[in-house]
């Protein structure tokens, strides 16, 4: 349903900004598809700056050729956090003056560590999204969740099994907290006011598990094949949930996302959970 388009590897250009020592390099692709530009904003050796590339670069390609290629250049800003048990304790999505990322890192870690963690792919998959507004935070978390991990089996980190096994302990994990007479967007946005984030991400996520079957079995695709296809339609133009919704059944022919919007808004919780 879509071609995949992997990222170049050519530095093209190198700015240094009048009295500043950081520097921007800017990586366009040879051919069409996503193109990166990077922000150095601390002091990063030659070798840890090949091995941050190196790992964004892999995991962008796998974005792309998951999702689909994003209509805009990703920007991306590298941050030495210091000292830390994780290679990236920290990152944040740019949803201003071009999108990107904030990634906060111990660069001392191994290229297989800073591979095999999440971060980078949650927060990169936010982007084939327009900004949702805070009070849709549970549909934004929970959609980033799901794919983080469809875009580490495409990079070779889990196999489909592992995969499926690691949605079904998060759920597991997430569902007592969804045990009740309230509607699930309802619980996951109390969930959020209360810091339970990893519950609210991983119940909210079990909408997307459950659009990603529903499409399977009455369309014959997958959520990310939708996704990809958005991009090239309507990742510009939405605004809104409302917006993202319409745009994917307009592309479905169909209502199957806001059928099952309307139940995660009005429903009980406990009466519709994934099995």
């Amino acid at each position: 349903m879509f071609s995949i388009s992997m990222i170049s590897l050519a530095i093209v250009n190198t700015i240094f900004p009048p009295g500043n020592t950081e520097y921007h390099e800017f990586v366009e692709a040879e051919k069409p598809g996503i193109s990166l530009v990077w922000y150095w904003e601390d002091n990063f050796d030659r070798e840890e700056k090949m091995k941050v590339e190196s790992w964004l670069k892999s995991v962008t390609s796998a974005v792309e050729s998951t999702l689909g290629t994003y209509p805009f250049d990703l920007h991306f800003h590298i941050y030495d956090r210091g000292d830390s048990r994780e290679p990236v304790p920290w990152a944040n999505t740019i949803r201003h003056a071009g999108q990107g990322v904030n990634f906060h890192i111990d660069p001392t870690h191994s290229l297989e560590s800073f591979l095999e963690d999440w971060t980078a792919p949650h927060e990169i998959s936010h982007l084939s999204l327009p900004f949702l507004g805070t009070e849709n935070a549970w549909f934004a978390e929970g959609y980033a969740s799901f794919l983080q991990y469809q875009v580490m089996q495409n990079m070779g980190i889990y196999s489909a099994e592992e995969v499926k096994t690691r949605y079904r302990d998060k759920l597991a994990m997430a569902r007592p907290y969804f045990d009740g007479d309230q509607d699930m967007v309802s619980i996951a946005r109390s969930l959020r006011k209360g810091h339970r984030y990893s519950q609210m991400y991983w119940g909210s996520a079990s909408f997307f598990i459950q659009l990603d079957q529903k499409l399977q079995d009455g369309y014959g695709i997958r959520l990310t094949e939708l996704i990809s296809d958005y991009q090239d339609c309507c990742r510009l133009k939405d605004q809104s949930i409302e917006d993202v919704i319409a745009s994917w059944d307009n592309l479905l022919g169909g209502d199957a996302c806001n059928e099952l919007m309307e139940i995660f808004q009005t429903a009980p919780a406990s009466t519709i959970w994934f099995q």
